[in-house]
């Protein structure tokens, strides 16, 4: 009985599930391009380090560390990268139209999130739309709606009351 405990207890662990694996790199595939939005002018901060993980957090519904985790391990996996489109396609094959449109909503989150949108940024959602299969109408819906969660209404200053 003893041997059969010791048996059982010296085995490698068993990989997680399949479906939980690819949930896994869903998440992983989807901060990777989080994290590429952040960097992609060259001044990613602390505040679109501090979207990325707000919006993992919220999207993904992770706790605090899990989703500093997942940030930390999608910086090295976007800085090890040779594949610029690595992820993108992931999120292209691994997600529906809406869920698409919804990463693209976050990434334009994390490009507002500093205050300003270089050129580089532009460049980099216009090529993500067509890489994840993206309308122009549905991929500038999504940018409207980044822009009002980053910048919400505020009447005082905009002089009502």
């Amino acid at each position: 009985m003893f041997e059969t405990l010791i048996r059982r207890l010296s085995r490698e662990p068993s990989p997680p599930p399949v479906a939980q694996a690819a949930f896994e790199r869903r998440q992983l595939a989807v901060a990777a391009l989080l994290v590429e939005a952040a960097h992609i002018d060259r001044h990613a901060g602390d505040a679109e380090r501090r979207a990325v993980a707000a919006l993992l957090r919220e999207h993904f519904g992770l706790p605090e560390g899990d989703a500093q985790r997942l940030l930390e391990q999608a910086e090295e996996r976007y800085a090890a990268s040779l594949d610029d489109w690595i992820f993108a396609r992931a999120v292209r094959d691994g997600f529906d139209e809406e869920e698409r449109l919804e990463v693209l909503r976050m990434i334009w989150e994390v490009v507002y999130s500093d205050g300003r949108l270089a050129a580089f940024e532009l460049d980099l959602l216009q090529r993500l739309c067509a890489a994840l299969g993206l309308d122009d109408d549905a991929a500038e819906g999504a940018r409207v709606l980044a822009f009002a969660r980053a910048n919400p209404f505020d009447p005082e200053q905009a002089g009502e009351s």
